[in-house]
């Protein structure tokens, strides 16, 4: 089995919380990502590099505000493992590189 090869210099972590600014009780958690800076250009080009791969692009569903209602898109999954721990879920955003990358870092 090849070595892993991270796509980004540095993880980007994700954690679930209470929304300290849910008023009304319509949306008491929410995510919170942090991308290190030595990592902001490395993921938008991960990104980019996604949504041009087909085998990558899948169907979704998103709410539309306009519509008021759910309407499926075509997008990319980014996933990632975590855990839940003292503070709501956390965890870490570490994808692969590309079979084809030649990284900078």
């Amino acid at each position: 089995m090849p070595e892993f090869q991270a796509a980004l210099p540095k993880v980007i972590k994700w954690s679930v919380g209470d929304n300290r600014y849910d008023e009304d009780g319509k949306n008491p958690k929410a995510l919170s990502l942090f991308v290190p800076l030595e990592s902001a250009q490395a993921f938008a080009q991960y990104i980019n590099a996604q949504a041009t791969d087909p085998e990558r692009i899948k169907k979704g569903k998103i709410w539309d505000y306009a519509l008021q209602a759910e309407v499926e898109v075509e997008g990319i999954y980014i996933s990632a493992k975590g855990k839940d721990g003292q503070y709501g879920a956390f965890g870490n955003i570490n994808p692969a590189a590309p079979k084809s990358a030649t990284l900078g870092f």
